[in-house]
């Protein structure tokens, strides 16, 4: 049988994720993702981040990592759960995203494999779902005299 939830349920970290949607800055795709975070060291707390485009376009963040990053610096360092949301310009979920690479990486830095996404309209997945063998501190190490 599978350990509950960390945090809060699925509807309510969803329902934070849409609210953080509505205020995400995408005047150039037009696709507003919202996210809510949970951290296993600040209890039921909810961090919600959106994406914030740029005209640079390498300069924009993602819903994802401005969740991940508001938590970290409330304190949290084990990720436990994300949701994400995404609504295209007429306001109509999108549910056939997933997390990007860069979001990924992030949450692979404060997660585990069995880190929860949660995603608005598709499912629940875990992180080794969608990155089987994430690059980490770990292959950062040396081995045998040779770094990398």
């Amino acid at each position: 049988m599978a350990s509950p939830p960390v945090g809060p349920p699925d509807d309510i970290l969803l329902a934070a994720a849409r609210t953080a949607g509505a205020n995400a800055h995408s005047p150039y795709s037009g696709w507003k993702v919202g996210s809510a975070a949970v951290f296993a060291e600040t209890g039921a707390a909810i961090f919600k981040g959106a994406n914030v485009e740029n005209g640079s376009y390498g300069l924009t963040i993602c819903g994802e990592r401005s969740a991940i990053f508001a938590g970290v610096v409330a304190g949290g360092r084990q990720l436990v759960r994300i949701a994400l949301t995404c609504s295209d310009s007429a306001g109509t979920l999108v549910a056939k995203i997933a997390p990007c690479g860069a979001c990924l990486q992030v949450i692979s830095e404060f997660g585990t494999a069995d880190t929860a996404i949660v995603i608005d309209g598709r499912g629940t997945f875990r992180l080794a779902d969608f990155l089987p063998l994430p690059f980490g501190a770990d292959s950062l190490k040396t081995h045998d005299g040779v770094t990398g």
